[in-house]
């Protein structure tokens, strides 16, 4: 029950919905600020990089991330509608389904970003970016368990039509096997190891790592 220009009204299923959409809202603004940070700190490795191999591993990483900065930019606006306009959010609405199915694709952005953020963690240990990449990385590890839970919501709350295959990440799917998932990222272990630096990868030995590199050229991509 609430209290609006000397009225009391019933708190009804409109008010939640705008209210879930303006936290969405609040994530996805977060997530923009964030993003304009890390592809900063990307964009000077790329053009600086020592070879083609890490050129193309940040570039892949930076390209991804400018892809969503722009579904984001899209998606924004129309949050902005349906928090203003919260009697429109209804499933026979083609529009507001559309945007029910798009913030279940940022789900797995967002999902995605944080292993950026993690593998830029490795990158830049020990360097002047490595506090800011923390910083960025707890937050996403927050917003993505809080989006988890309110598209479980959403999709009780309308019938399934919310969440599709492509939101769940390989880390979360029944089908998949364990030695293809990463333990800190499965629904099971993320909080507990929510806090932590992810260990570094041991370093390959000179060989391997002259072979691994040579299979990775932008040449040899090409020609495949």
């Amino acid at each position: 029950m609430m209290i609006e220009n000397g009225e009391v009204r019933q708190r009804g299923a409109c008010d939640v919905m705008s209210e879930q959409f303006q936290e969405l809202k609040n994530i996805f603004s977060r997530t923009e600020d964030a993003l304009n940070v890390f592809m900063g700190i990307l964009e000077p490795t790329i053009e600086n990089a020592k070879d083609e191999h890490e050129r193309l591993y940040f570039h892949h990483i930076y390209e991804e991330e400018e892809h969503r900065q722009d579904r984001l930019t899209m998606l924004n606006p129309k949050l902005d509608h349906f928090i203003n306009n919260p009697e429109t959010s209804h499933p026979s609405n083609h529009e507001f389904v559309r945007v029910l199915q798009d913030i279940s694709l940022e789900k797995f952005g967002l999902h995605n970003f944080l292993e950026h953020l993690d593998l830029a963690l490795f990158q830049f240990k020990d360097t002047e970016h490595e506090s800011s990449l923390q910083s960025l990385r707890d937050m996403t590890n927050e917003d993505y368990q809080t989006i988890k839970t309110m598209l479980n919501d959403l999709n009780d709350q309308f019938e399934g039509i919310v969440s599709t295959e492509a939101s769940i990440p390989t880390d979360e799917k029944e089908d998949k096997a364990g030695h293809l998932k990463v333990d800190m990222y499965s629904s099971q272990t993320s909080d507990r190891n929510s806090d932590a630096a992810p260990e570094p990868e041991p370093k390959p030995e000179p060989e391997k790592e002259r072979r691994y590199k040579k299979g990775l050229t932008v040449g040899s991509l090409k020609g495949r």
